[in-house]
């Protein structure tokens, strides 16, 4: 089963993955973005078109291994919010791709953490609106996710918790 930690920007996802792949001893994908963009000064549609590309294929890497538990960090939902947002409708190879994308459970974080800058992060107060975004965009394609929030070890049991009643079917 993949789990995907997924939401605005400085709402924890890195450390939340971080932390749920040691506590499940669960192999993480991690967020290719962050590598692409390091160094480069702004970007352009081809550039979220390569960073799309190059986040299925770190997911399918490590899906490749047929592990029972993965967790990620964003999927393919982030680069389409984040096209939306920066240069309008997104092309239809990315609407497709993230339409045909494999089963899984989306874990939203919620933006309850303070801001943390970063010269890769755009929208220091925005991020209550792009959560709806977000939200909405789960519910409007019947995505399964669950809400997480929280501080801390808060934070971590939460989303444990999430995963618990996942696995074990008992999904909201």
């Amino acid at each position: 089963m993949l789990f995907v930690v997924t939401g605005t920007e400085s709402s924890g996802k890195t450390s939340l993955v971080e932390a749920l792949a040691k506590h499940l001893k669960a192999p993480g994908v991690t967020e290719t973005s962050r590598v692409y963009l390091q160094g480069r000064v702004g970007y352009q549609p081809s550039d979220l078109l390569q960073i799309a590309q190059q986040q299925q294929a770190a997911e399918g890497a490590v899906l490749a291994s047929a592990p029972t538990l993965a967790i990620a960090d964003t999927d393919l939902q982030v680069v389409y919010i984040w096209w939306q947002e920066r240069f309008g409708p997104a092309p239809e190879v990315l609407q497709e791709a993230y339409a045909q994308q494999s089963p899984r459970h989306y874990l939203l974080c919620k933006p309850d953490l303070p801001w943390e800058a970063d010269p890769l992060r755009e929208n220091p107060a925005d991020r209550e609106r792009l959560w709806e975004v977000y939200r909405q965009d789960l519910s409007a394609r019947q995505l399964a996710f669950s809400i997480i929030e929280g501080v801390g070890q808060q934070r971590l049991d939460n989303a444990l918790r999430a995963i618990r009643q996942v696995l074990s079917g008992a999904v909201q």
